[in-house]
Parts: structure tokens; C-alpha cells; sequence
């Protein structure tokens, strides 16, 4: 008993290393499934566990989906941000190198 106590405790450590090896679809259903299943096993008669799972499981690759989405827009805007910032740096380093186009001659 104490053997099979140890290995379930090391699976349940290992397990957030595991889901980096993982998809964001996958992730999104197992999470869902997982809430899904609790909530179908304790609401009701108790035999729609696999019924909540499934629909947590869609939901939750929804809500994932759109988590995404709103990490990369992120991530998208600084990328945009930073390119702007170096082409003015740019800009201003060409426009103090070259002479003024009406400026006169000396």
C-alpha cells in the first residue's frame, strides 16, 4: 500500500512537467474535461460524470483557444512596438548625418 501511495505521489508531482510536452487544445480539454467531470459526477444523479467531461472538454479548448489569442495579440503589439521604436532611432540617426535638402551651401 505505502508503494502504490509513492508512486501516485511522483505522478502527481511529475504532472505539470508533462503538460508543457502538451498542446493548447490539449490542455484546454483535459482542464475542462477534468472540471466537467467533477461537476457532472456531483450534480444530479451522479451518472453524467462522462457527459460533463465531454462538454468541459469542448469548453474548455474554447476558452483556451481565445486565452491564446489574447497572449499572441500581446505579443504581436510589442513586436509592432519595438520595430517602431528602431525605425525612428533610424531615422533620427539618418536625418542627423545627412545636411538639410534646402540648406545652403557653404
Amino acid at each position: 500500500m505505502h508503494m502504490s501511495r509513492w508512486i501516485l505521489a511522483a505522478a502527481l508531482a511529475a504532472a505539470p512537467f508533462a503538460s508543457y510536452a502538451l498542446g493548447t487544445n490539449e490542455k484546454g480539454c483535459l482542464v475542462g474535461g477534468a472540471a466537467g467531470g467533477v461537476v457532472g459526477h456531483n450534480v444530479g444523479s451522479g451518472n453524467n460524470t462522462l457527459l460533463g467531461a465531454a462538454i468541459g472538454c469542448g469548453a474548455g479548448v474554447l476558452i483556451n483557444k481565445k486565452r491564446v489569442e489574447k497572449i499572441d495579440e500581446k505579443k504581436q503589439a510589442e513586436k509592432d512596438r519595438k520595430i517602431a521604436e528602431r525605425r525612428e532611432r533610424e531615422r533620427r540617426r539618418l536625418a542627423q548625418q545627412s545636411p538639410e535638402p534646402n540648406a545652403p551651401l557653404r
